[in-house]
């Protein structure tokens, strides 16, 4: 892609009229065709996250956003600052005041569908073949994980989720726990799934009595999967079970940190490890991936998880890998969360299978932002640059010798 040239007033940290940091954006529009119609005038947005479409969508709702072009964060964070995207102009909007920009558009194999011109506008008719629309889609979310809209329709809203091949497996998760505090699957089909309203609110924030809540909602639907474990694996669920995900891990570390004595280590005695795992009794099951509480609902009945796209088939501790994020309250969080399991499965000792898994859950979670950066495209691989190394150290970190005891 040629270099983007535009003059902007705002410094790299967008202020916006209620004192809040937020990010100031740049529009680059194409037509359907995908040739560049020209640019518009950078606007500050509310928010920082670079993959957050609403207010945008807010100030130009004739344009879909296709993707990210390029961005500057903000000093010492992956977020904020200015940054450019993609848009396509709907055809039967008016004009906008476009100045002339100098952009060439590449192509790239490893494109989403959504990111495409065209792309979008195919999403939404699918959902509309789904349910009746009773006004305007907006857009919530586009990167290379997933696009993100909500379709109003006559009972209230439909949400429609596209997503990335290594994802496709969501829906098939989704008719598989239906019934059980996940969200109502409407249809799916390919790169594309569509469900109905889950109410409440997301789950960012919750208190630690709403996050226990969740953890034990989490758990109940994870040991229901233990005996379900061939067919999660013939829908298409991945595979992380011991064998796999040593590999996989291995293959990281030779890649990512040939030189680090500790992870070499970790990893030399790795059968052992998973052996001592093994002793404490817990079953293979159903791995949400990123169970942090804001991939949940809560203000309703009961706790709804959703964004299984990273799920797996794994040791079901792998999932307290979130809690290395800077969380509030880990401690009584993690010990809720390896109680849950021993209610679950009885006789099992799920602290110490904590405890020697920990290193290898950390190293996991650098091994996933790898495989995301294998598969995206270039342009969108700034979102996640950043989150393999960290992971690695943490690994490092956690690395203990007695933990095989």
């Amino acid at each position: 892609m040629g270099a983007i040239r535009h003059k902007s007033s705002q410094s790299h940290c967008a202020i916006t009229q209620d004192g809040e940091v937020g990010r100031t954006v740049t529009l680059v529009v194409c037509d359907g065709g995908g040739a560049v119609l020209g640019s518009l005038e950078p606007f500050a947005v509310e928010t920082p996250w670079w993959q957050d479409m609403e207010p945008v969508h807010r100030h130009y709702p004739c344009l879909a956003v296709l993707r990210l072009l390029q961005g500057t964060p903000d000093e010492g964070t992956a977020i904020g600052g200015e940054v450019t995207y993609l848009a396509e102009l709907d055809a039967s909007a008016a004009d906008l005041a476009l100045s002339k920009c100098d952009v060439v558009l590449d192509d790239h194999r490893l494109r989403m569908p959504w990111a495409r011109p065209g792309g979008p506008a195919a999403d939404l008719a699918w959902a509309a073949e789904l349910v009746d629309q009773g006004g305007p889609a907006v857009q919530h979310r586009t990167w290379n994980l997933s696009a993100i809209w909500s379709v109003p329709t006559g009972s209230g809203r439909a949400w429609l989720k596209c997503v990335p091949g290594f994802f496709a497996h969501e829906g098939a998760v989704l008719g598989m726990l239906a019934g059980g505090g996940t969200p109502e699957l409407i249809g799916a089909g390919g790169h594309r799934v569509l469900l109905r309203d889950m109410g409440g609110q997301d789950g960012y924030g919750a208190t630690v009595e709403e996050a226990c809540r969740l953890i034990d909602h989490l758990v109940e639907l994870q040991s229901s999967t233990a005996a379900r474990v061939p067919d999660l694996l013939r829908a298409g669920v991945p595979d992380a079970r011991w064998p796999v995900l040593i590999d996989d891990l291995r293959a990281l570390v030779a890649r990512r940190a040939p030189h680090n004595i500790r992870l070499a280590r970790l990893l030399s005695d790795a059968e052992d490890r998973v052996a001592a795992i093994d002793e404490c009794g817990l079953p293979y099951a159903l791995v949400h991936g990123d169970a942090h509480p804001g991939n949940a609902r809560i203000g309703t009945a009961a706790p709804v998880w959703f964004d299984w796209g990273d799920s797996r088939v794994g040791n079901p501790l792998l999932d307290l890998a979130v809690l290395e994020r800077d969380t509030p309250q880990r401690a009584p969080l993690e010990r809720h969360w390896l109680a849950a399991w021993a209610r679950a499965a009885p006789g099992s000792d799920p602290e110490r299978a904590w405890r020697i898994l920990r290193p290898l859950a950390a190293l996991r979670v650098g091994a996933v932002y790898q495989a995301f950066l294998d598969h995206i495209e270039p342009s969108e691989r700034a979102f996640h640059i950043g989150d393999v190394q960290p992971a690695l150290d943490l690994a490092a970190a956690l690395f203990e010798a007695p933990s095989t005891e």
